[in-house]
């Protein structure tokens, strides 16, 4: 999954700042939430350490284990668990996409069950609305915290017709500010 919806658009607002594109590196208690609102489009991409959000990082060996990433999908999926927008935004809600190493199939982990891949899993999730009064898009809240109560810390990126601007979130702390 890209980075961003655009990356060309994410390199021409946010200038050339190899920074900017560059992997975040892999802490748990820590994700990272991109956002682009660019016309009617609102793109949102979460970057979550699969620690966060289940548990663990290997690929799900037991029915537990199977079930609660089953349930994180799901969960990522609704993107009305992760994002409250303005409801004067009117946005379009679509199912997020969701891409994790824990979702390949179990035969696909065996031959490198302890690698060094599997030892840092995330979950990617994006999620694309279309707003017919994005102008109303001010802040948006962020639900995770409550989903997920290993997150400890989002920190968030985003790109508006107003510009670039960066900001950390926490539990209690967990509002986007657009304008």
């Amino acid at each position: 999954m890209k980075r961003w919806a655009s990356s060309v658009i994410a390199l021409s607002l946010f200038g050339s700042s190899p920074m900017v594109l560059a992997a975040q590196p892999h802490v748990h208690g820590a994700g990272t939430l991109q956002l682009v609102l660019e016309g009617s489009n609102l793109n949102v991409e979460l970057l979550l350490p699969a620690m966060d959000v289940v548990g663990f990082e290997h690929a799900p060996r037991t029915a537990k284990h199977q079930e609660a990433v089953k349930t994180a999908v799901a969960l990522l999926k609704d993107s009305r668990k992760a994002l409250e927008l303005p409801a004067a935004a009117q946005c379009a809600i679509a199912p997020g996409k969701v891409e994790s190493a824990l979702l390949e199939t179990r035969q696909d982990h065996d031959h490198h069950e302890h690698s060094e891949e599997e030892a840092h899993a995330d979950f990617e999730v994006a999620y694309r609305f279309d707003c017919r009064h994005p102008e109303s898009l001010k802040s948006l809240k962020v639900t995770l915290f409550q989903h997920f109560p290993r997150l400890e810390k989002l920190e968030v990126q985003s790109v508006t017709p107003i510009g670039p601007k960066s900001q950390q979130l926490v539990p209690g702390q967990d509002t986007i500010q657009l304008d």
